[in-house]
Order: C-alpha cells, then sequence, then structure tokens
C-alpha cells in the first residue's frame, strides 16, 4: 500500500482490527499483572512457614502486610507522572526490574523489621507496574475493544495469584519459604530484560511527545505493513500542553469532578473486594462452617471474579460503560444483602459469593477501564494510576474495619448488610460520572471528555 503523507495515529489505532500486534501486548500486559499478582499474595503463602521459622506470633507479620499494601499505594501515586513524563514502556521495564530485585533480596531478610522495609519497596515497584500496564493495553487497544482488552490484562493478577498458590504447595515443603520470593525475584528480573526487546513504547504516547519518530513509524508498519514512511507526518488530536503538571490537570475545572468520582468509586469497590478477601473465610467459618468449607467458599468468590473481570469489560465496550457500572455494583448490593437475610446453606452460599464476587471484582477492574477511556493520552497514566493509588488506601481500610467489626462481635447478618454502604457510595460515584460525561466542558480549549479516549 501507499504510505500516507499525514496520519492520525488515533483513528489508524481505532480503525484497525485486533491483530497480532495487540495480541502481542495484550499477551505481555497480562504477564505482567500474573507477576505482580503472584507477588502481592506472596506474604500470605509463606506466613505460616515463616511463624513456625522465625517462632513469632502471627500478629507481628501484620506491620509486613501493612507495608507491603502502603507500597502499593505509593508506587501507583508516583508511576502515573513518571509515566506520563518519561513514557510507559520506560517505567514499567524499571518498575518490574524493581519489585523483582526487593523480592529477590527479601528471601534474606533476618527479621520482621527488615522483611517489613523491603516489602514496602517491592510494593512500589508493584503498585508503578500494574496502571501503567493497563494504561499501555487500553492504548493499543481499538476502541471497540478497549475496555475488554484493559479489564483482560486484570485477570492476570488473579491467575498469578492462584498459580502462587499451586507453587507454594509444591516448593515450600522441600525448598522452604525463602524459595516463593527467590521465584518472585527472578522471574521478574528476567521478564524485565526480555520487554526490553519485545515492549513497545505506546503509539499515542509517541505521537503527542513528537517523540522516537523512527519507532513509531516500525511500530505503525507493524500493525499495517506499508503504511508510513520517512515522509510520513503524525498527528495526535491530543496536543500537548506545556508548563502544567499532569496531577495539576488531573483535578483541573474540566476533569475535578470525574477525578473524584473515580477515586471515591474505586476507594469503596476496594474497601469491599479486601474486606471480603481478608475476613470472608473465618466469616464463613464462625458460622458453623468447617475450614475446608470456608475455604471452598472464598475460592468461590475469586472465581466468580475473574469471569466477571471478561464478562464487565465486553459489556462496557458494547453498552453505555456507566449503566453497566451501576447494574453490576447494584447486583452486588443485591447480593450482599441476600447473604446477610437468608441462610441458604453451602451450597447455596456458595453459589450466592460467587456471583457476589462476579459482581464486585468486575466492576473493581471496571474503574480502571473507565479511567483509561476518559482521561487524554498526556494524563491518563496519572489519571489511571492516581485512581489506583487512592484506591488502595480503601483496600487498607477495609481489611482493617474487618478487623475492627469482628472485634465488636458482629454476626455474619450484619457484616454483609454493612457492605451494602461502601457499594452504594460506589453507585453514586458511578452515576456522577456518567452524568458529568454527557455535559459538554465548560473550559474552551481544554483537553479531557470521554468522547476522546
Amino acid at each position: 500500500m501507499k504510505p500516507s503523507s499525514q496520519l492520525d495515529i488515533q483513528a489508524f489505532l481505532d480503525s484497525r482490527p485486533f491483530g497480532h500486534f495487540q495480541w502481542k501486548i495484550l499477551l505481555l500486559c497480562l504477564t505482567v499483572l500474573i507477576l505482580d499478582g503472584f507477588d502481592v499474595v506472596a506474604m500470605g503463602f509463606i506466613a505460616p512457614s515463616l511463624i513456625a521459622d522465625w517462632n513469632i506470633p502471627r500478629e507481628e507479620l501484620g506491620i509486613v502486610m501493612s507495608m507491603g499494601l502502603f507500597g502499593l499505594a505509593i508506587g501507583a501515586l508516583m508511576g502515573g507522572p513518571l509515566a506520563d513524563r518519561f513514557g510507559r514502556r520506560r517505567v514499567i521495564i524499571v518498575s518490574i526490574f524493581f519489585f523483582g530485585f526487593m523480592s529477590l533480596i527479601s528471601a534474606w531478610s533476618p527479621n520482621v523489621e527488615i522483611l517489613s522495609l523491603l516489602r514496602f519497596l517491592t510494593g512500589l515497584g508493584l503498585g508503578a507496574s500494574q496502571p501503567n500496564a493497563a494504561t499501555l493495553a487500553s492504548e493499543y487497544a481499538p476502541k471497540k475493544y478497549r475496555s475488554l482488552m484493559v479489564t483482560v490484562v486484570y485477570c492476570g493478577f488473579t491467575l498469578g495469584a492462584a498459580g502462587g498458590g499451586f507453587l507454594a504447595n509444591g516448593l515450600i515443603p522441600s525448598h522452604g519459604w525463602e524459595s516463593i520470593l527467590v521465584v518472585g525475584g527472578v522471574v521478574p528480573i528476567l521478564f524485565a530484560v526480555l520487554l526490553c526487546f519485545v515492549l513497545p513504547e505506546s503509539a499515542k504516547y509517541m505521537a503527542m511527545k513528537h517523540q522516537h519518530r523512527e519507532e513509531l513509524q516500525q511500530v505503525v508498519n507493524a500493525i499495517e505493513p506499508g503504511t508510513a514512511d520517512q515522509a510520513t507526518q503524525f498527528l495526535s488530536p491530543e496536543p500537548q500542553r506545556a508548563g502544567k503538571g499532569t496531577i495539576k490537570l488531573i483535578l483541573s475545572p474540566s476533569h475535578r469532578l470525574i477525578t473524584l468520582a473515580l477515586w471515591v468509586g474505586l476507594f469503596m469497590n476496594l474497601l469491599t473486594v479486601y474486606f471480603l478477601n481478608s475476613w470472608l473465610p473465618i466469616i464463613v467459618k464462625d458460622d458453623g462452617f468447617s475450614l475446608a468449607d470456608a475455604a471452598l467458599v472464598g475460592a468461590m468468590m475469586q472465581v466468580g471474579g475473574t469471569l466477571g473481570n471478561i464478562v464487565i469489560g465486553w459489556e462496557m465496550d458494547r453498552f453505555n460503560p456507566h449503566k453497566v457500572m451501576i447494574g453490576t455494583l447494584i447486583g452486588g448490593a443485591v447480593l450482599t444483602l441476600s447473604l446477610g437475610n437468608l441462610s441458604p446453606g453451602l451450597y447455596g452460599l456458595m453459589a450466592l459469593v460467587f456471583m457476589l464476587g462476579f459482581c464486585i471484582n468486575a466492576t473493581n477492574t471496571g474503574w480502571t477501564a473507565m479511567a483509561a477511556t476518559y482521561y487524554p493520552t498526556e494524563m491518563r497514566a496519572t489519571g489511571t494510576s492516581w485512581m489506583t493509588g487512592i484506591g488502595r488506601f480503601g483496600a487498607i481500610l477495609g481489611a482493617s474495619v474487618g478487623a475492627v467489626l469482628l472485634g465488636l462481635k458482629w454476626d455474619f447478618s450484619h457484616l454483609f448488610m454493612f457492605l451494602t454502604l461502601p457499594i452504594g457510595i460506589a453507585v453514586v460515584a458511578a452515576y456522577v460520572k456518567g452524568l458529568r460525561d454527557r455535559k459538554p466542558q465548560a473550559a474552551p480549549g481544554v483537553l479531557g471528555n470521554a468522547s476522546h479516549p
């Protein structure tokens, strides 16, 4: 085909079919989340062996868990602005290498204090890599597959967490708890080296920044051979504005309300998810079920969540994403009410928790898809990462609130009734974002409407 003299990168990417290049990006970003999922939950796998080996009470590991979560939050807050300034590719590769190295040296931790520090540093890398991988995936996805691509990428987290459980079962008895941290370090380091050769920078980012022209030409021709040559002028509908930081941009008058709605929505969603992830097995056991039954019920939530991640992305690409989010969140609220007021027995409980996981975990990734498709390229990584970072504090609060309520002897019914509160607030946040998206921008010349993802 004859090379184009001018090429609008966004229109070009949106008009392409989902081909081998997009599959490569999807698989690479999915692998990033698989490695993240494995490393984030690593402490849960090694905790029993660590307690026995170091002869410490289990509450002493609480600081280790908390420091890891704080690291995830801070890493997300830092990673977005860095990616919008230096590029998605560079931040993803550096953050993966960093968390792999920190995980590796964690295997030789001599005490809880050193391990806590190293888990915080590991969390910094994990927190920076997750949202930026989703951002990069969204920027290469054709418009009709964008939400689905983001939510499929986030399926990698649960896959990594599940795979870590099987690996821990095989490695820890014969090689000790250190082996999990070694695997969680060596594999990401090797993968980071591989990414140096196979992971491209975002085409939208390069066009908007007017950088790496030869690399952009190679990317375009890899997607559609013969499209560009040395004379092709690459255009971006989102020109960069100089002199204004990306954090200020996401909080500027034209974006502030939607940014706050995204923050509140994910904060409440993660509060609910981590409340359930942390305490569901104990809540179920305290209601009269066996430990084995409690573990089975907890697993059903993760299985439902993985399926929900895929389905909600497909729905958001085909229907109004705000209505999809609101409907799914309301479904989650109905399920928490049902769990709080019914006594369904083990199989009924498994079915209800499966559907609750479907709804709550799906909307958890749905917020990321909405952020990635709302913000313009110049602030997309910052908008997505800051939403993720703020949401992580909701995760910390969810785990803490669960401990407080269980300490107050709240029963099964009241605990699930409580969850309708954060879910209800998330519904309001999704409604506000949808309402604001339909309004025209008040300030002329300001970028940032959902109409140009």
